[in-house]
């Protein structure tokens, strides 16, 4: 398998644009160039381990994510369900989730 530079970097994007944070944030709390960030957005660069562990740290994702776009386990169904999801859209559902584990422990 081979690194995609292009995914790894959509999926870095997607996720910090669901934050919603901007490159100039997530590039100073990672001690990384504005600039150079924008390359590995864009796919023109890659990322050291160091630099993907921050970025994933500071955008709460995990490098799964980043690096194969998994999001959970395989095999349960409410997984497979959330693998269908953009970032933005699992923030959502966990917040969903949230007020219904609220409502059925409150009993």
């Amino acid at each position: 398998m081979l690194y995609d530079y292009k995914a790894v970097g959509q999926r870095i994007k997607s996720a910090r644009n669901a934050k919603p944070y901007t490159q100039d944030y997530v590039s100073s709390k990672a001690n990384i160039g504005e600039k150079f960030l924008s390359q590995v957005e864009c796919g023109k660069a890659g990322l050291s381990v160091n630099s993907l562990v921050e970025i994933c740290s500071i955008l709460e994702v995990s490098s799964d994510y980043i690096l194969f776009g998994n999001t959970h386990s395989k095999s349960d169904p409410i997984s497979k369900l959330l693998k269908k999801l953009s970032p933005k859209q699992l923030n959502a559902a966990e917040e969903l989730l949230k007020i219904f584990v609220n409502t059925c422990t409150d009993k």
